[in-house]
């Protein structure tokens, strides 16, 4: 079956790189390139490949019934990913608690590696005495960057401190540690960001788009700014959640996602857990990152309702709750998540993420099988990685040498309502098989945990397939994706039909319409529009039977919920709470609303009658993608700066 329109636009746009000639990759090329990312780790391993089994995976991701990480099909292949090889990893979790926790959380967000993170307080301090001065020297470079690396400058004579930022990720990085580390008697601070070079900068190694110096002109100085409130004292857990929050808003196009965590009872629990509320008026850098709260002990009902109320108070969403007691039960080595949640993970710790769609293989289970085997054992293949690259920690590379943590995940779940919880059962079973041979064969560890579900939000797009576990607000639905404003695609797009406006919250993007239907998803009527009205509870039912079946980890899902449903998930929560490790809520918008109905500027999954979808299809001409030249290559599903979940 040919991928849709959407599925090649949203490739383009995603995936296929960008070539010297002005061309991009076809799907091919780019599966291609995985290939030979994946052959390069299984040889660098034991010095021989199978050829036969790169193939057969080569078939699975060219017709899209499965697909490695969104980071591995833009990264996988290129030197960078052999240079920086932290940049393949989705996932990754650590404890903020000293100069070099600041320096990994900044290098991992600038591979465009989401984290996770937990403050913890006792270390990290602010500066020796307040700097009455702090002041930023922006660049006004128009072409590429100048040195590469950085250069700090105590001038006793006039006591000022001069921190000389390089145009790298790597200067970047060690900035922060810099200025963490800082103790010096000073009356003014220097942020020199002259090196920097200009926004709209290709990024040759990454493909990214670079901002230039512009948010950390602010971002440094807001910095600093913590580091003066605390002068002579240790940092709080809250000015540790906004350091790593400001250093989150520095970063490209490809921006990371963030979660921050801290255990319920901790004495900067309530604090935390309303560290968002209303977080624009001041604290705008806070928009970076979930945040949750750790139960190590089942919550009593009465803190759940005030949990809830909380969530409420803060726009009904946050603080999430993670069950620590059954994720350590599931993973002793247990400390976080990644920020959609989906991954139990070690201080100092990846997880590489693989998944197969359930919708590609009907009336084919033994084929689905095969494909969650290979998936595997491809996953597996993933954490062959040397992350001795001279930033991160020693215990990033020991940690992944000794869990080998693999995500193999199933998308378009809703789509078959046929299999039951043994057939969930045995596709874990194979995906474990297909794991351990893997590290037999290489007689390496075996790895720890095995099965995820993640949230899949670009990934099940260009599969064609509804995303992770979710199922749609409706049958037809127009989605509107987001590209870079100065992306030829969108000119040909217009040109097309496809209605186009200026996203509403991001200079420079432009959000464009695109039809889509799910006719083989079951729905109720409402005014003539087939649209989702299950239940909250309804929802956790189907994650707990997967949670049960399938799932070593965690399964990301966000649960609709409406405030008079509070009652029922509380008591379905203290019911089955050994099972929970954590799921996202989030406010039900009416399917049958317009975004205007419930004042939004535009909903990104509008449902619609079937006579306004078909209408809008039938104006629709086809677009060439091998004819439009250069882009700008834009988001991936954590481009928001937070998990898709949200």
């Amino acid at each position: 079956m040919n991928p849709s329109t959407r599925a090649e636009l949203i490739t383009r746009r995603t995936y296929n790189r960008p070539l010297e000639d002005g061309s991009f990759e076809t799907w091919k090329d780019t599966v291609n390139r995985v290939i030979m990312h994946q052959q390069w780790l299984w040889q660098r391993a034991n010095g021989r490949s199978q050829a036969t089994e790169l193939i057969e995976l080569q078939q699975l991701l060219l017709s899209r019934k499965a697909s490695v990480a969104g980071r591995t099909l833009w990264l996988g292949g290129t030197e960078t990913a052999k240079r920086r090889e932290a940049s393949q990893f989705n996932c990754s979790f650590l404890k903020i608690e000293t100069v070099n926790d600041i320096v990994d959380c900044f290098w991992l967000l600038l591979q465009g590696c989401g984290v996770g993170f937990r403050p913890i307080t006792g270390t990290l301090s602010g500066f020796a005495r307040r700097i009455p001065t702090v002041d930023v020297v922006r660049s006004t470079r128009r072409s590429k960057g100048g040195s590469d690396q950085n250069e700090e400058i105590w001038d006793a004579d006039s006591r000022t401190w001069t921190i000389k930022v390089g145009d790298s990720a790597e200067g970047w990085a060690k900035s922060a540690g810099k200025l963490l580390a800082g103790k010096y008697p000073a009356d003014r601070l220097v942020f020199d960001l002259s090196e920097i070079r200009p926004a709209g900068s290709y990024l040759a190694g990454y493909g990214w788009t670079s901002l230039g110096d512009e948010q950390l002109s602010v971002a440094f100085p807001a910095m600093a700014a913590i580091l003066n409130k605390r002068a002579g004292q240790l940092l709080t857990k809250l000015d540790i959640l906004d350091l790593v929050n400001w250093l989150g808003t520095t970063l490209s196009s490809r921006r990371a996602a963030e979660i921050g965590l801290i255990s319920y009872g901790d004495p900067e629990w309530d604090a935390f857990a309303t560290a968002k509320d209303r977080y624009w008026e001041d604290n705008r850098q806070r928009a970076q990152s979930n945040n949750s709260l750790i139960f190590w002990d089942q919550p009593s009902h009465k803190e759940l309702e005030h949990v809830f109320d909380l969530m409420l108070q803060c726009g009904g969403s946050e603080p999430g709750f993670i069950n620590g007691q059954e994720a350590r039960r599931r993973a002793p080595w247990f400390s976080g998540v990644n920020p959609c949640g989906e991954v139990l993970l070690a201080n100092k710790s990846f997880c590489n993420l693989a998944e197969v769609n359930l919708a590609a293989f009907k009336d084919d289970y033994l084929g689905l099988e095969r494909a969650v085997w290979l998936m595997a054992r491809a996953s597996y293949r993933q954490t062959l990685v040397n992350l001795e690259d001279g930033i991160l920690s020693p215990a990033w590379h020991q940690n992944n040498e000794f869990l080998r943590l693999c995500g193999v995940g199933l998308t378009g779940v809703v789509r078959r309502p046929d299999l039951t919880p043994f057939d969930f059962r045995q596709l874990r079973n194979a995906a474990t098989a297909g794991a351990y041979s893997m590290a037999a064969e290489l007689g390496t560890q075996m790895p720890k945990n095995v099965t995820t579900i993640k949230p899949s939000g670009t990934v099940s797009k260009i599969m064609d397939t509804t995303e992770g576990v979710h199922k749609p607000a409706g049958r037809y639905i127009f989605n509107h994706v987001s590209f870079q404003s100065a992306d030829p695609l969108v000119g040909e797009m217009e040109a097309a039909g496809y209605h186009t406006f200026p996203s509403p919250f991001e200079p420079g993007i432009t959000v464009v319409r695109m039809p889509v239907e799910w006719p083989d998803v079951p729905f109720e009527e409402v005014g003539g529009m087939p649209v989702n009205l299950e239940s909250a509870t309804e929802q956790l039912e189907r994650y707990k039977m997967l949670m049960q079946s399938y799932c070593d980890q965690n399964v990301s899902i966000t649960v609709s919920y409406d405030k008079e449903e509070i009652p029922s998930i509380i008591d379905w929560l203290e019911n089955n709470w050994s099972t929970y490790v954590g799921v996202s809520f989030l406010p039900r918008v009416d399917p049958t609303k317009t975004a205007e109905d419930v004042g939004y500027a535009y909903l990104p999954q509008e449902v619609v009658t079937k006579e306004r979808f078909t209408d809008y299809v039938k104006r629709l001409r086809p677009i060439q993608l091998d004819k439009v030249q250069g882009n700008s290559p834009v988001e991936d599903e954590c481009a928001t700066g937070a998990c898709p979940i949200r």
